[in-house]
């Protein structure tokens, strides 16, 4: 007769504590699986972590959990089978049953988690699930959690033990993951508010994210039996050496902190510094992410947009003004080529019609009559060259079907006096004749 499934459920976690250590408890003879162990995992990381690492995952599928979890899978299989050795021998191995047993709940649930398609919140499930599910095994142990108990260190008036900062690993990622999710899920609705400035959204999304992240802290060392008073002393200790160990980083910081309060830059401003160009991609904590026309990413610190100057091209609106400086003969009239230029530029399509491009005269030079055309463009994140070069070329095409010169430096040289001797230009008459 086939038994209900509540009670193959029902018997299954009757029997889970025999599955992970049949002998019931860890003695300290067995602690040469755990070296096998801990070996076996370096190996297989050390062989198939590159290629884990080398697969990009943009959403979350079964495959992928199990194509990017190679070396969590060579370990399990390897570890089944030292266990299965062991049982014909036959010697006891309860850590490798363990860890046999618990790689198969790891692997359901990395499976089950799999199918969350967002990678965020998949791998924040599946690690909080990892934690859990590896506590809840080892309490299971006879005498496991009383052994970890009394690995205890006392500091002061605190007592630390190896159980604690278990439990204080379990309780700072669960409240990192809910924090860190809820700040995400906060910063998303920030970005939907049309009021606020760019630079104002960055500040609070950061300000958020720093508050929950002390908060996570503080709870998983209350919840190692930490007693927050008393890190007081060391907490100052601990800031005075930072202040003088990093101070480019607590200067990039501060600067990053500066720089979303006054507004000055902003994501999506266009800015030249230091013989850079390019519009702000976001602005981090210790740096600010420019991107170059083409293409490359200079990751700029903080404190040098607050220290060195700044070009932003964009800070109260889009407009640049172009400067284009133009030279033409003497023999051309100056009167037409003002008219000719002004109307080149204007057909080129980025070019404004308001404010009108113009073009006056500079001076008179050694060759030619010097000319400057300005005109305005209103999209400098698209590139500033591109554009004068294309104004350039129809300046070359107007002169040219209107005959006029675009005249180049030219020196004559008069020699006076030479103690070279020069040969006679006279032409050679043959004695013959």
């Amino acid at each position: 007769m086939v038994q209900p499934t509540y009670l193959v459920i029902m018997t299954l976690l009757e029997n889970w504590r025999t599955l992970l250590v049949p002998s019931g408890t860890f003695q300290l003879q067995d602690l040469w699986q755990l070296i096998v162990v801990i070996a076996l995992f370096a190996i297989s990381t050390k062989i198939f972590g590159a290629k884990a690492k080398s697969v990009v995952i943009t959403r979350s599928t079964p495959a992928l959990w199990l194509k990017g979890n190679r070396s969590f899978l060579v370990l399990w299989a390897t570890l089944i089978v030292a266990w299965g050795i062991c049982i014909l021998i036959p010697i006891e191995a309860p850590i490798f049953s363990f860890f046999s047993f618990l790689g198969v709940i790891w692997l359901i649930i990395g499976l089950l988690t799999s199918l969350i398609r967002a990678p965020f919140w998949s791998q924040s499930v599946a690690a909080v699930c990892y934690l859990t599910s590896a506590m809840l095994s080892l309490s299971l142990v006879d005498d496991g959690i009383d052994s970890l108990q009394d690995l205890h260190v006392t500091i002061g008036t605190s007592t630390i033990s190896a159980w604690g900062i278990l439990s204080g690993i379990l309780a700072f990622a669960f409240t990192m993951w809910a924090c860190l999710a809820v700040a995400r899920i906060i910063e998303t609705q920030i970005q939907k508010v049309p009021g606020l400035s760019p630079s104002l959204k960055v500040l609070i999304a950061k300000i958020i994210r720093i508050v929950f992240i002390v908060v996570a802290t503080a709870v998983s060392l209350s919840s190692m039996g930490i007693d927050l008073s008393a890190l007081t002393v060391l907490g100052g200790a601990i800031g005075l050496g930072l202040g003088f160990g990093l101070q480019k980083v607590v200067s990039n910081f501060i600067s990053g902190i500066l720089l979303l309060v006054d507004n000055s830059i902003k994501p999506g401003d266009v800015i030249e510094i230091d013989g850079t160009y390019g519009w702000i991609n976001n602005l981090r904590a210790r740096y600010a992410s420019v991107i170059t026309r083409d293409g490359t990413e200079h990751l700029i610190p903080n404190e040098d947009l607050i220290t060195q100057r700044v070009i932003n091209w964009t800070f109260t609106n889009n407009l640049v003004r172009m400067k284009v400086p133009i030279g033409v003969s003497y023999d051309s009239d100056p009167h037409q080529c003002l008219q000719l230029v002004i109307a080149a530029a204007q057909s080129v399509d980025r070019v404004l019609l308001e404010p009108t491009p113009v073009c006056h005269v500079l001076g008179f030079g050694d060759s030619s009559i010097d000319l400057e055309l300005r005109f305005w463009i209103s999209d400098p994140t698209n590139g500033v060259a591109n554009v004068k070069s294309q104004v350039l070329l129809n300046i070359w095409d107007t002169f040219k079907e209107n005959n006029i010169e675009i005249p180049y430096p030219q020196s004559d040289l008069h020699i006076r006096s030479s103690d070279i001797a020069m040969p006679s230009t006279e032409p050679c008459i043959s004695p013959d004749k």
